[in-house]
């Protein structure tokens, strides 16, 4: 079964740990060593293109097998085919990248390669320009196998290839009544294909509610949700397009969601009495084999997702990250499966106080995982015994390689300092 490095997985690459070579031949003639060795028809003087290719060049970064696509048309064939790209991709090193978002309106977008605890300089690797109007208020980015999703608030969805330098722009999706939305992104095991969801709203009403203390009213929303589909076996046809799913039980909060293997998590609105009190949340569990949604609760600590709670991924553990306090929070995972069992791994106490969130993404160290507070300052936190280590202040700290001669230091600036697992990949987002 393939499974997915996701936006807070990184530990599992989206294939078997011996890469399947399907789909590729290998030619007929090897490749020479270089002059000075043996002209031996001789098994000893040539290396096979399986070793070539699969043991030496894999090992490049993306930046030198770009280069060697140029070489001619038989190792561009292999250097794009499925299992080069995909064991390509599992040698890669785990790192991060930084994208940060100011608050007021900005033309660039800017994507740097950061390694934490080694460097306090991020260096740029992609800067996309927006015209006329700047680049879109987005969310969280997410990670999926070296694809960065970046989710503008009022509906535009870009993903980027960071080290390939493609970006593309998601085509739009159903139009939905209210305009902030969040966007699910993940590798799909069963088909092979990288998915994107979304939802939307059609409608809803308020109904009055006469035994209720206070008067007031049940709003009920009409709901709708969204899958697109790339890479794998999809076809030029299907690829790219929006394709209705059924719709939700519950109305999705525009809130972060999860990918596991084989499926998203949603934090959904099961009831709420106007004007504004939520009554309860559930999570929506989608999944990527039958495109079918089940009901599953929150964690025993709260009944709804409160605006300074969140929901991350550890390892394949769905996670919940609950605010006790702006000093404390509590760290809630569950395993997948039939029902959703909660458990509480460990309560952290923060250094500094949280004004909004706290975020937390997965580490490559056993046992640890990064939080993020307030989307500025980096920690790295042990969960065996809750200590916490911090990796960098990144307003204060952090230096922005722009290369071209240039670093900068944002500073007190009103930057949200987005913080997002990342590995190295050779995929497509556009067909072919």
């Amino acid at each position: 079964m393939l499974v997915g490095k996701n936006n807070d997985m990184m530990m599992k690459p989206p294939i078997s740990k011996r890469p399947c070579r399907r789909g590729w031949k290998s030619p007929e003639s090897a490749l020479p060593l270089p002059s000075g060795s043996s002209s031996s028809s001789s098994s000893s003087s040539f290396i096979p293109d399986e070793i070539i290719f699969f043991e030496i060049l894999v090992l490049l970064p993306v930046k030198s097998l770009l280069c060697f696509q140029a070489v001619c048309k038989s190792w561009r064939a292999t250097l794009t085919s499925t299992p080069f790209v995909r064991r390509h991709l599992e040698l890669s090193r785990s790192t991060m990248v930084v994208v940060p978002r100011k608050y007021q309106a900005s033309r660039f977008l800017n994507i740097f390669s950061f390694q934490p605890g080694e460097s306090k300089c991020a260096e740029l690797m992609v800067r996309k320009e927006f015209q006329p109007y700047g680049v879109p208020a987005f969310s969280i980015p997410l990670h999926c196998d070296g694809l960065i999703l970046i989710p503008a608030l009022m509906g535009k969805i870009f993903i980027c290839n960071p080290a390939t330098g493609e970006f593309v722009e998601l085509p739009p999706g159903s139009p939905s009544l209210l305009h902030e939305h969040r966007v699910a992104f993940g590798f799909d095991p069963w088909s092979g294909a990288y998915k994107v969801a979304r939802h939307f709203i059609r409608s809803y009403r308020d109904i009055p509610q006469m035994d209720v203390e206070e008067g007031g009213a049940i709003r009920e929303y009409s709901c709708g949700h969204e899958i697109l589909t790339f890479g794998g076996d999809v076809g030029k046809e299907e690829a790219l397009v929006w394709k209705a799913t059924v719709d939700p039980p519950y109305p999705i909060k525009a809130r972060t969601p999860i990918c596991l293997p084989g499926a998203f998590f949603w934090s959904a609105l099961k009831s709420m009495l106007l004007p504004a009190k939520v009554i309860s949340n559930v999570i929506l569990r989608f999944s990527l084999l039958d495109e079918t949604f089940t009901v599953h609760p929150n964690p025993p600590c709260s009944d709804y997702l409160g605006g300074n709670d969140s929901l991350s991924a550890l390892g394949e553990k769905l996670c919940y990250i609950h605010s006790t306090s702006p000093w404390e929070i509590s760290v809630w995972l569950a395993e997948d499966g039939p029902n959703l069992a909660w458990s509480l791994c460990r309560r952290v106490c923060l250094p500094i106080p949280r004004m909004l969130l706290a975020f937390a993404c997965a580490s490559t160290e056993r046992d640890k995982i990064f939080i993020t507070v307030d989307a500025c300052i980096l920690l790295r936190c042990d969960l065996r015994d809750g200590s916490l280590e911090e990796v960098i202040n990144m307003p204060r700290d952090m230096l922005y390689d722009l290369r071209n001669g240039r670093k900068i230091n944002i500073g007190a600036l009103f930057v949200a300092h987005y913080t997002v697992p990342y590995v190295e990949s050779l995929l497509r987002i556009r067909p072919p």
